[in-house]
């Protein structure tokens, strides 16, 4: 409520009228009326808020209790599916076998069908290294996300338990099996088979590595300690690129040539084969590809009308110079000493 005064010098009395103007704070409003040299004041009383009620906080607490789960639910909603849609795929090689460093006096030796396959140097100062390849395209569905891989290993016999490094390496040429399988502890090899890999060969006796020992990529796609008998893992985000690369082009799908440590005598490990009671396992986290949303279209905003200024756009303003150019009002009470 607003109370506007207006006081007049020569005719001794002052004015007092009321207005229905609403304020959230004091506003003092000053203008001189050029006719009766008047001094109008506008005093606005600060607007008073009403008590709370003791019932306010109860039932604010009722309500936090109730929405409170409902939020909860609605957020785990939103971020259950996509975590829920991640999956595991567990799988063996396909195919594996050992390249033993060429001997001219033993020929092409290799070991298809053997239980094991070796990594490193031997005591002889031979070098030997392991190729296996899985299967993708043929467990993971076409279009999926690969999000983690991790491949187990069983490490099964080894001349020292010094740890050594033994490294993956992702192959750039196909290679093959025989029907090859060494004796005893398969260390040498056995007489190789058509088709079968050799240091030489990627399918025996008629097509050759480029490069004697395997073609495969310089970058390590993991790298492991193995020091004594028991399982190994090797995980990385390149090995990730690797089977996703392989799961989008799976002619490219050659797998992974095992590197030992070639620095030294006695380095070579020896880890079982997919044909012995524990096989290689490749585990992989995918995503597998869902429909695709239907875009919404997006509403456009309706452009806003800019209301037309009206004398009551301003209700002090308004006052000021209504109070301006009125005449005093007739009935007045005279101010008392």
């Amino acid at each position: 409520m607003f109370q506007v005064s207006t006081y007049h010098p020569k005719r001794n009395y002052m004015n007092i009228q009321s207005t229905n103007l609403v304020k959230t704070q004091v506003v003092e409003g000053v203008a001189a009326s050029p006719r009766g040299g008047a001094l109008s004041l506008l005093h606005a009383a600060p607007r008073r808020h009403p008590p709370r009620r003791a019932g306010s906080a109860v039932a604010t607490a009722m309500i936090s209790k109730i929405l409170l789960p409902i939020v909860i639910a609605a957020t785990l909603g939103v971020v259950g599916p996509s975590s829920a849609r991640a999956q595991l795929a567990s799988i063996n090689p396909i195919k594996d076998n050992t390249l033993y460093e060429f001997d001219a006096a033993e020929g092409d030796v290799s070991n298809a069908l053997g239980f094991h396959f070796f990594a490193g140097e031997t005591a002889m100062g031979e070098l030997r290294r392991g190729v296996l390849a899985f299967d993708i395209a043929g467990n993971i569905p076409a279009g999926s996300t690969i999000l983690g891989v991790t491949l187990s290993l069983n490490m099964s016999r080894t001349g020292l338990d010094t740890a050594r490094n033994v490294d993956l390496h992702k192959l750039l040429a196909d290679w093959g099996e025989g029907t090859s399988m060494a004796p005893g502890e398969e260390g040498d090899g056995a007489p190789a088979t058509p088709n079968d890999a050799t240091w030489r060969h990627r399918f025996f006796d008629t097509i050759f590595w480029t490069t004697e020992g395997g073609d495969f990529s310089a970058t390590v796609s993991a790298s492991q300690s193995v020091g004594a008998i028991g399982v190994y893992t090797w995980s990385s985000s390149q090995m990730r690129a690797d089977v996703q690369s392989w799961l989008d082009d799976p002619s490219s799908n050659f797998g992974w040539l095992v590197l030992g440590d070639e620095s030294d005598i006695l380095t070579a490990k020896r880890f079982d084969t997919r044909e012995s009671a524990s096989p290689p396992v490749l585990t992989i986290q995918y995503r597998p590809p869902g429909p695709r949303p239907t875009p919404t279209p997006r509403p456009r905003a309706t452009p806003k009308s800019r209301p037309t200024p009206s004398a009551f756009s301003h209700p002090l303003r308004f006052l000021l110079r209504l109070f301006a150019t009125q005449p005093a009002a007739q009935a007045a009470s005279p101010l008392r000493d």
